[in-house]
This record gives C-alpha cells, sequence and structure tokens, in this order.
C-alpha cells in the first residue's frame, strides 16, 4: 500500500513537529560508541564560511526529525568535503515511513527511536534518490569535549534532545536556546544536527540545524537538554581523492568505531 502523506491540517500547518521517541538505557549503553581517548577539541570550530543550509524535509508537519537528521547530516559533510549532496526533497520522509512500518498516514505517527533509525540505514541504507547512504555509526559521550570533538572530527552531531516549553517559544527569536530555571514543562524528544560552536563556555553557543534553520544554543543548554548523541561515516561521501576535509579519511574515522 503507497505511503498516504497526509494534507498539513490546521493545526500541525503552525508549529514544529518533533518526533524522537525516548531511547533505550541499555541499548543505547550497548551500541557502538566512538572513542575519542586524549584528544583536546578546538577551542573554536568556525564554519560560517561553508555553504550549507539545513533542509527542513517535512519536519514541521511531519514527526520525521530523524530523518531530516540524517540527511542534513551527511549534506553537511559533503560542504565541508567542497560539493552539495543532491536529497531528493521526499525521500527523509519516505524513509521515515520505512522506520515506523509504512503506516498509510505519515502524520499521524509518534516519531522513531534514533538507534532504530540508525541501525536501519546501516543495514539497508538511506535512500536518498540518486543513491542509498549507508553510514558507520557511534555513540558520543555526553561531555562538552567530546561533543566538540566529534563534531570536528566526523563533521556533525547527530542529537537526540528533549524540547521544553520555553524552547518552542524562543526557536524563532534573535537569541540563543539557552536554560531561564523557568523553561516550562517537557514538549517532547527531537532530533537536530550540531555543526560548529563559537568556543567551550557555558554562555558559548553550539550552531545546530533543525526545522530547516539554524540556531544558536548555549552549552549549558545543550548539556540540559541532551539526551543522546551518535556520530556516523559515510565512506561514500569523500572527495575525488578519497579524503574528507582536513586531509581525513574514512578508513582513519571508522577506525574510531569500536565495531
Amino acid at each position: 500500500m503507497p505511503i498516504r502523506r497526509a494534507p498539513p491540517s490546521q493545526h500541525t500547518r503552525n508549529k514544529m513537529r518533533l518526533g524522537r521517541l525516548p531511547h533505550d538505557p541499555v541499548a543505547l549503553a550497548a551500541a557502538p560508541a566512538h572513542q575519542f581517548g586524549s584528544d583536546s577539541p578546538p577551542p573554536v570550530l568556525d564554519r560560517s564560511g561553508v555553504d550549507f543550509a539545513p533542509g527542513e524535509y517535512g519536519n514541521r508537519i511531519f514527526p520525521d526529525c530523524s530523518a531530516a537528521g540524517l540527511a542534513n547530516y551527511a549534506r553537511a559533510v559533503t560542504a565541508l568535503n567542497g560539493y552539495q549532496l543532491v536529497v531528493a526533497p521526499d525521500k527523509p520522509l519516505a524513509f521515515y515511513g520505512e522506520c515506523v512500518g509504512n503506516p498509510p498516514d505519515l502524520e499521524s505517527t509518534h516519531g522513531a527511536v534514533l538507534l532504530d533509525v540508525l541501525d536501519k540505514q546501516a543495514s539497508l541504507g538511506f535512500d536518498i534518490g540518486p543513491q542509498r547512504l549507508v553510514g558507520l555509526y557511534g555513540t558520543v559521550p555526553r561531555q562538552r569535549a567530546a561533543l566538540a570533538l566529534s563534531i570536528a572530527r566526523f563533521g556533525a552531531g547527530y542529537w537526540g534532545i528533549t524540547l521544553r516549553a520555553q524552547d518552542m517559544v524562543t526557536f524563532g527569536g534573535d537569541g540563543p536556546w539557552d536554560t531561564t530555571g523557568d523553561d516550562g514543562d517537557t514538549v517532547g524528544g527531537h532530533c537536530v544536527v550540531a555543526f560548529d560552536y563559537t568556543g567551550l563556555g557555558d554562555t558559548d553557543t553550539v550552531r545546530v540545524a533543525t526545522w530547516g534553520a539554524w540556531k544558536p544554543a548555549t552549552w549549558r543548554w545543550v548539556e540540559a537538554r541532551l539526551d543522546e548523541a551518535h556520530a556516523l561515516v559515510y565512506r561514500q561521501l569523500v572527495k575525488a581523492d578519497g579524503t574528507f576535509y582536513a586531509g581525513l579519511t574514512p578508513d582513519g574515522l571508522a577506525t574510531a568505531l569500536n565495531t
């Protein structure tokens, strides 16, 4: 039966959807993990000059943030490699449908577990239109230095967060997401892609991609909201000479995976 992509209702047209279901702590602890040793992250990671604008991929209507995050992660890597990855606009939503069993009405679904999505793309691939991507993945410790180093080394961070009511209010504002001491009730789980950061202090900001836009978030906000973090290696997304940005290689990055 083909997937029916229901037209947006007035209720969903005016809000942003989430879509990350709670993780299983046991499964998360057993997942492959990146090993960083004693390496230190760059004190600042400024990628403002990189030609990359995140895509929405239906996430203002459908709870497909997990698949939209994969698409933006892969596109972030190729932008760092100096070229633009073509992702057919409807493919992330179709992949999300595969992850949740291809129900007839995706708008009425509630999201996916990030580990399930990562396992699906690792075993069956993520069809983006021109090609099917397969990424090695591993979890990242939820410590600031490890998170920053993973962004610098792997190109981006695939993060699972829990948003509060205040975050939804301030998303469209000029300031960063930050903790206020009165952040309101929990809204739900979400997936964002982290791309760079202004520094490593509490009020320094990480630039994250969500809902087709950039949003800065302070490190103290990240640490208050973050539930899980992952990084991926796509061997297919190399430059013509077989390397990644900064002279890194897929094989070199893969050695950091405990797989």
